[in-house]
């Protein structure tokens, strides 16, 4: 994969394409320069009669001057899930007055938005064809784990006895990033994680998926302060109101979505816009329970931010006169540090 990146430009009704090999994993750092920095990079991009909708893009970014609306979307646009709100304050802050959007349905959104047809459109809505996971999908990585400690039981029982069942089970499935919550009929919650990469989405599994995240019943101690730092794709299915809530915060450029409602006869499929928060309050939950600590946040964001901005923080507004001292972390500017301790401290928005 190139990690191609395609970028528009609409200005007085006239559309402007570009495309840059490599340039799909610029866009947060592009983006964050402002509408006026967005138009000198460009200039470094291939000019293309056409927009790039290939099924294999990487990256795409729309800059509308006419309606002053921003349209983006990439893959691992800004580190973890919860870092995406602090990098949507920063971008706000750069793109004054102007409409943003994360591109949830990328090749849908991006076609409406240029008035096109393209034929991805259509092999998009054919990808989406129903899959047949194990009836392990769920439990495949607790019983992995058991297996690998097999040989040390007396070990595994005495962590088990130290830190609870659930614990040990969320140390096993550290690595998956799909979480799907069935609310049954009558109104038991079951709770599961997986992995979905190379799915595209969840969706394709179909109604099955409910079945097999019952198996096993209940896990109420399944929901741990910091689950929020590794969930990247959750849906909420409700068996009474035969409905499903989805999110993924890294779709695929074509993602399968639209087509998959095929796959639930008799279900209804909604995009859940609230993300991660919006999936555990449906329940009945709080944001708490999941939620990663304030010092968790910052250490994200010191990771994050100077990775995206490759120490050039001209475009990440300043505490003017602030001075904090983080350990570890001198190498940042004060006023840098101030302003990232600051955005830890709006985890609740």
């Amino acid at each position: 994969m190139s990690s191609d990146g395609m970028y528009a430009i609409r200005r007085a009704g006239r559309d402007s394409f570009y495309s840059g090999r490599w340039s799909a994993p610029q866009i947060a750092r592009t983006l964050l320069g402002g509408p006026v920095h967005v138009e000198e990079y460009v200039g470094s991009l291939d000019p293309r009669r056409a927009p790039d909708m290939a099924i294999c893009l990487c990256g795409a970014v729309f800059v509308d001057f006419d309606r002053r609306a921003l349209l983006f979307w990439t893959f691992d646009l800004f580190g973890s899930g919860p870092l995406r709100g602090d990098f949507l304050r920063l971008l706000a802050i750069r793109w004054p007055q102007w409409r943003l959007r994360q591109a949830a349905l990328p090749l849908q959104e991006f076609a409406a938005a240029l008035g096109l047809t393209p034929p991805e459109l259509e092999q998009a809505r054919a990808d989406a064809t129903l899959v047949d996971p194990g009836d392990d999908i769920f439990t495949a990585a607790w019983l992995e784990h058991q297996a690998d400690f097999a040989c040390v039981a007396d070990d595994q029982a005495a962590w088990i006895a130290a830190e609870g069942v659930e614990a040990v089970r969320a140390f096993a499935e550290r690595g998956l990033e799909a979480w799907v919550t069935v609310r049954a009929a009558d109104g038991t919650l079951y709770d599961q994680r997986c992995g979905s990469r190379g799915l595209g989405s969840l969706l394709r599994v179909g109604p099955r998926l409910a079945a097999l995240a019952q198996i096993g019943g209940p896990r109420p101690g399944m929901l741990r302060p910091g689950l929020e730092r590794n969930v990247r794709e959750t849906l909420f299915i409700d068996e009474a109101r035969r409905t499903v809530h989805w999110w993924q915060a890294d779709p695929p450029w074509a993602h399968p979505g639209p087509g998959c409602a095929a796959l639930w006869p008799g279900w209804t499929l909604e995009l859940d816009e609230g993300g991660l928060r919006s999936h555990v309050e449906r329940s009945g939950r709080t944001f708490a329970a999941i939620r990663m600590t304030q010092e968790e946040r910052l250490a994200a964001l010191i990771d994050q931010v100077p990775r995206t901005l490759r120490g050039d923080f001209a475009a990440l507004p300043r505490l003017a006169g602030a001075s904090v001292v983080v350990a570890g972390h001198s190498e940042l500017p004060a006023d840098v540090l101030s302003t990232l301790v600051a955005l830890a401290g709006r985890a609740d928005e």
